[in-house]
């Protein structure tokens, strides 16, 4: 039996960028902030805290001078505008893919192009993304584009810029994509799927495709995790999404032959460590011990 891990998995550009930046800010900074989580991971937004990062979710609890960590993610054109209104120093740690998704949308509102975004309208890199372009259209997928062109079919020959959340799945965002081609008379179109997030999903379907058990590690906030759980899941039978070594499951490993890892793009390389050795034991206590030639000739002698 053994645990194959993802290539890939682990930090990306981005994250690693801005987790950087914020202990380097904290470092010649007294008092900092963070405004939200700066990536998706508990454990990394706790560490930031102890090196005496602030957290706030509420942009007007900042005042004149202080600084301020711009979240990976990116945030709200508002926002920004009102901080840098009060004079707060900011810090932009946002992922320059989600930096270039919101000069399009801009770049879109300015031509009087209706901006389509394929993503989840909830996640904080969306809504910052669709605060540069008025009349933002967010869509989950093609379910929600054949949806959103039926309501109103003048929307058809719209001026549309279509582009997805960097984290989305391709096959979602090429299908809606394909969609809109299809039915629409004026779509431009830019591919912003992250290229490190794109190069683990399709580790992570190769590699659930290939063992018995995949485990997928990264905080239950984070998207691109959520989404590497539900491409494995195609897949691989047995899938666990976890945060820590701690909630793998006691035998977890049973009949397993091959079990595969991989891990979101927020998640530090302790974790992945930590749940890679702790599968890695399981696997021992699983295995039998070889018997000695003696001990299997006393073995057939007493059933004779």
């Amino acid at each position: 039996m053994q645990v194959i891990l993802a290539e890939s998995a682990g930090f990306c550009y981005g994250v690693k960028r801005a987790v950087e930046l914020a202990q380097k800010t904290a470092e010649e900074t007294k008092g900092c902030w963070m405004l939200g989580d700066l990536i998706h991971n508990a454990h990394v937004v706790e560490e930031l805290r102890s090196a005496g990062i602030g957290k706030t979710e509420d942009p007007a609890a900042l005042r004149h001078g202080d600084t301020v960590i711009i979240r990976s993610h990116g945030e709200r054109r508002d926002v920004l505008e009102a901080l840098a209104a009060k004079g707060v120093r900011m810090v932009d740690a946002a992922c320059p893919n989600v930096t270039r998704i919101q000069k399009l949308a801009a770049k879109a509102g300015e031509e009087g192009r209706t901006f389509v975004l394929i993503g989840e309208a909830r996640h904080p890199e969306v809504m910052a993304i669709a605060s540069y372009c008025p009349g933002t259209v967010v869509l989950d997928g093609p379910e929600a584009a054949e949806t959103w062109l039926r309501e109103d079919p003048s929307r058809r020959d719209l001026p549309l810029t279509a582009a997805a959340q960097t984290t989305c799945i391709r096959e979602i965002f090429e299908t809606s994509l394909k969609i809109l081609k299809k039915e629409c008379t004026n779509v431009e179109f830019f591919d912003t799927i992250c290229n490190a997030t794109h190069k683990r999903q399709s580790e992570a379907a190769e590699l659930a495709s290939q063992v018995d058990v995949m485990v997928v590690v990264g905080d239950r906030k984070s998207a691109n995790t959520k989404h590497l759980t539900e491409i494995c899941s195609r897949q691989c039978p047995a899938v666990y999404q976890i945060e820590r070594a701690e909630e793998l499951k006691r035998d977890f490993l049973t009949g397993c032959s091959v079990a595969g890892l991989t891990a979101g793009a927020s998640t530090p390389a302790g974790i992945i460590k930590e749940v890679y050795t702790t599968m890695s034991e399981e696997i021992k206590t699983m295995e039998p011990t070889e018997e000695s030639f003696e001990e299997m000739l006393e073995k057939s002698f007493k059933t004779l």
